[in-house]
């Protein structure tokens, strides 16, 4: 079985993130090339991550699994665990791309639903002060790059941080970035386009709130009343 965790290291790394059907095409021939039991569930699956883990800390890896709103899908992220802005784009670019990288990382938290709109990702405000300013043609390569690695997410002509970003630059984001980007109250982890408060607009997970609302039927933020459906979210990028 060793020989299939470290094989499907190697393909998490290839992918940066992975959803379930995914996973189970990489599975699948994997461990019947290896004659091993593929995980048969996701909880088998986790079980496996979990396993994983446990033998790649060390190496300042780590496999994570989040929901992604946006997508309406779980993925499983490979991230280094000690990864800032400059050290993500800093492998074989030049010093204004990996600026480049940084100022568009910055520009999309700062906005209050965390997207821009695409054309905004090219602008040269973004390398303004620059003395040698990345050109149009090479801006839409790196953000293709960065948008396969998992860092920004394209949908409906808007750019989103990506699965990657929440996982691997959660500690810059949500220490740099406090205005827009915060953890859910209930599990401390990092809450985007999800569902909030009627009242206070706080943000939480959707399993979050409805685990709690199961037990009281108040906001754990304001102690109000809680009148926001679960089915849906409130944000306004929805």
């Amino acid at each position: 079985m060793d020989v299939v965790k470290r094989g499907f290291v190697r393909a998490c790394k290839n992918h940066s993130y992975l959803s379930y059907e995914l996973i189970d095409n990489i599975l699948g021939p994997l461990c019947a090339r290896h004659q091993v039991s593929k995980p048969s569930s996701k909880e088998d699956v986790k079980a496996l991550v979990g396993e994983i883990n446990d033998s790649i800390s060390d190496l300042g890896q780590s496999l994570v699994f989040i929901k992604y709103p946006i997508k309406a899908e779980e993925y499983l992220v490979y991230a280094k665990t000690d990864a800032t802005p400059d050290s993500v784009a800093s492998t074989g670019l030049t010093a204004e791309e990996c600026q480049y990288f940084s100022k568009l990382l910055d520009k999309i938290a700062a906005e209050e639903d965390c997207h821009i709109p695409w054309n905004a990702a090219y602008s040269e405000l973004l390398l303004q002060g620059s003395s040698k300013p990345v050109k149009k043609s090479r801006m839409q390569e790196l953000l293709h790059k960065w948008t396969q690695m998992g860092y920004f997410m394209e949908l409906d002509e808007r750019i989103y941080l990506g699965p990657r970003s929440l996982v691997e630059l959660n500690f810059y984001l949500t220490s740099h970035h406090t205005e827009h980007i915060k953890n859910c109250m209930l599990c401390k982890c990092l809450v985007l386009w999800d569902i909030r408060c009627g009242s206070c607009h706080i943000q939480f997970h959707r399993e979050c709130i409805h685990t709690y609302l199961q037990r009281r039927d108040i906001c754990p933020s304001c102690g109000n009343l809680w009148t926001t459906p679960l089915r849906r979210s409130t944000s306004s990028s929805s």
